[in-house]
């Protein structure tokens, strides 16, 4: 299955509030029409939702959709990636992860 309709099935599934299950909360944010965020959150030591990772999704990009930005606070330092040319695969990579690890869910 491709990442469009992988990302199509998930947000029939997953919304904008956050799910606990299993291990952490999973959301599916919806920007606006041609963007989306995917999250998987941690609960921090004080309650707070700590994202590892929270990837913004451009769904307007042809042939399928792309990974934009990402944004992880576990790592030390915390990552912050904005696509580029030289991080591209990395997003790409982390993307494909996180839906995964969503899939996997259902």
């Amino acid at each position: 299955m491709n990442r469009k309709k992988k990302l199509d099935k998930l947000m029939t599934v997953f919304t904008e509030e956050k799910k606990f299950i299993l291990d952490g909360y999973y959301r599916i944010r919806t920007i606006n029409e041609d963007t989306i965020e995917l999250a998987y959150l941690i609960a921090g030591p004080c309650g707070e939702s700590i994202v590892h990772p929270q990837i913004t999704v451009s769904l307007a990009t042809k042939p399928f959709p792309i990974a934009i930005k990402l944004i992880d606070m576990v790592p030390s330092p915390p990552l912050f990636l904005i696509r580029d040319t030289n991080n591209m695969d990395e997003i790409d990579l982390a993307l494909d992860a996180l839906i995964e690890k969503f899939t996997h869910l259902l």
